[in-house]
Parts: C-alpha cells; sequence; structure tokens
C-alpha cells in the first residue's frame, strides 16, 4: 500500500499575485470609464430647438437658439449617403466663437457608436468651420440619424440637433 499523499496548500504568494492584478484591471477599467464619459456622454449647457421642417439630407438647415444665435449645417453629398466621404459646413451666426467646434452623428433608435468630426475654422470667414465625416453602414435599410453641432465654450456646450435619414444601403 503507497501512502497517502498530503494535499497541496496553495502558495499564498500566487493568490496575492492574482488579487493585485484583478485589483489592478478594475482600478484601469475604472479610471479609463470615468475619463470616457464627457467625452462620450457631453453634457449640454443649452439645446437649440429642433426645426421640424428641415431635412438636412436633401437642403441645408437652420436651427435658433433661444438667444436669438443660429446655426446653418450642410452636408455634401446630398442624401447623405453611408459609408461615403462626406463634406460638412457649419455656419454661425449672432453667436459666440467656440472654443471648439464639433459635428456628432447619433442613430435616433440604434446606437451606433462614437462617431464625431472635428469642425475647423475656416481662416478668411468668421463663423465658418468646415470638416469631413462618414456614416457607418447599417444593418438596417432606413436608419433615422442626429447631427449634432456641439460647440464648446467658457459656460458649457451648445447642442444644435439636425435629424435626417439615409436609405438604400450598399449591401
Amino acid at each position: 500500500m503507497q501512502p497517502k499523499a498530503t494535499p497541496r496548500r496553495a502558495d499564498p504568494r500566487v493568490a496575492m499575485t492574482w488579487l493585485a492584478v484583478v485589483m489592478l484591471v478594475v482600478a484601469v477599467t475604472g479610471v479609463a470609464a470615468y475619463k470616457a464619459w464627457p467625452l462620450l456622454f457631453p453634457q449640454i449647457a443649452e439645446r437649440a430647438a429642433q426645426n421640424p421642417t428641415c431635412d438636412v439630407a436633401s437642403d441645408a438647415c437652420v436651427v435658433g437658439f433661444i438667444d436669438g444665435g443660429r446655426v446653418r449645417l450642410d452636408i455634401r453629398p446630398r442624401g447623405i449617403p453611408v459609408v461615403q466621404p462626406l463634406q460638412i459646413q457649419v455656419e454661425l451666426a449672432d453667436l459666440p466663437t467656440p472654443e471648439r467646434a464639433e459635428l456628432d452623428f447619433a442613430g435616433v433608435d440604434m446606437d451606433m457608436g462614437y462617431n464625431r468630426v472635428a469642425l475647423e475654422p475656416v481662416a478668411d470667414r468668421v463663423g465658418l468651420y468646415q470638416g469631413r465625416g462618414m456614416l457607418p453602414i447599417c444593418v438596417r435599410d432606413r436608419m433615422a440619424w442626429e447631427a449634432r453641432v456641439l460647440l464648446y465654450g467658457p459656460d458649457g456646450i451648445r447642442s444644435a440637433p439636425f435629424r435626417f435619414e439615409t436609405a438604400g444601403q450598399p449591401r
């Protein structure tokens, strides 16, 4: 008969190492989420009223803020095709010059992920901003979108919403 083997005891150093690794991963994930939150979900100080008669896919549109300031958005080519380069032009009227301007494309009924375009000021035109972007493809044949012009200023972010639909997605 063989002698009974004594059970091996776990090395406490290995357990402590794994515990430290897990705690480090949790901490890094928490810090990353904390830092990314304002980027993914910016705090809006003022949101312009949506213009229900406007379809930015067919023509340039204007929305206004309570103080009378206006934002005009023009996206070309018309129809706003998906997975094709888009020329974006934003014109501000009666608004203070923002610290920075962006255009955020968001799905109305479906989360389409982070899709934000930096808008650069045009050198010889005050209040005019331009950028290039692209819409991702969607599994739906028709997709409702909201393009939000985000104007970053010392008092917070002003948001100007523009709704449109894309149709006939490439297969």
